[in-house]
């Protein structure tokens, strides 16, 4: 085998297996947010706290510390591509997790990261902001825009959705019709299923004009519908209200 090929199947299983240890971090820091009692409702706020998470679970699955650890809001990194300083490269993912890979060749590639971006899904708070198009449209169209170019250079990345509302179907339908507005393949559930009260995991595989193309997007969809920043559910605070009114006002069964 040339010295490139085998230098090209190494950074190949660098990368497969940083990936694998970014999606157990990931996963098993979604898992502790559930946990928490309290839970806020943006998503900023909300990737404060993942990113918290993150840093723990990160910890749990490498207690040597041979992993460094993710960033929050960091800019694209530089492509020796562009001459000049690109419009990408002031476009901050919520999530890049880098490392340096040594086989590769040109030490300008060298450096790489692995993507994650965050969006709310369920009923969309107000008409100009509907969750489940902007998980596309503010989302998935960042890693095949030319102007973001999400994971630009790398195979795979990952996207976060916070299902805060809604039935799983009715909110992975939403987001495909938005999808297929875009021209885009529809995202798959996974064979496990919908996971309630946890990580329901789905796939699928993107087109770009780019590198790398064909793209793997994976999805991991959290399940923390019913709470709000009180860490009680609704239903619990619609119970208290009712409790608090005077015995006149309050709303019979009967009627």
């Amino acid at each position: 085998m040339k010295s490139g090929g085998r230098k090209s199947l190494l950074s190949n299983a660098l990368w497969a297996r940083h990936e694998a240890h970014y999606f157990k971090a990931f996963s098993r820091a979604l898992e502790l947010l559930l946990e928490m009692s309290s839970l806020p409702l943006e998503e900023v706020a909300l990737n404060r706290e993942l990113y918290f998470c993150l840093l723990k679970a990160n910890r749990e699955l490498d207690p040597e510390g041979v992993y460094p650890p993710p960033m929050a809001e960091c800019c694209n990194q530089p492509d020796p591509d562009d001459e000049i300083r690109a419009e990408r490269e002031s476009k901050r993912p919520d999530f890049n997790w880098g490392f340096t890979d040594p086989h590769e060749s040109d030490f300008r590639t060298s450096a790489k990261q692995f993507i994650v971006e965050c969006k709310r899904l369920g009923v969309a708070p107000r008409a100009d902001w509907i969750l489940n198009q902007n998980y596309v449209e503010h989302g998935v169209v960042r890693f095949i825009d030319p102007s973001w170019s999400y994971a630009k250079r790398f195979p795979s990345a990952v996207m976060i959705g916070y299902c805060q509302s809604m039935e799983w179907d009715d909110i992975l339908k939403e987001v495909n019709q938005a999808g297929k507005r875009r021209n885009l393949p529809p995202i798959a559930l996974s064979i496990d299923g919908w996971r309630i009260a946890a990580v329901s995991k789905l796939q699928h595989s993107l087109v770009r004009s780019f590198p790398i193309s064909p793209f793997r997007l994976d999805h991991l969809w959290l399940d923390i519908r019913g709470k709000d920043e009180s860490g009680v559910t609704s239903s619990q605070r619609r119970r208290t209200k009712e409790r608090r009114k005077p015995a006149g006002k309050r709303k019979s069964g009967n009627r």
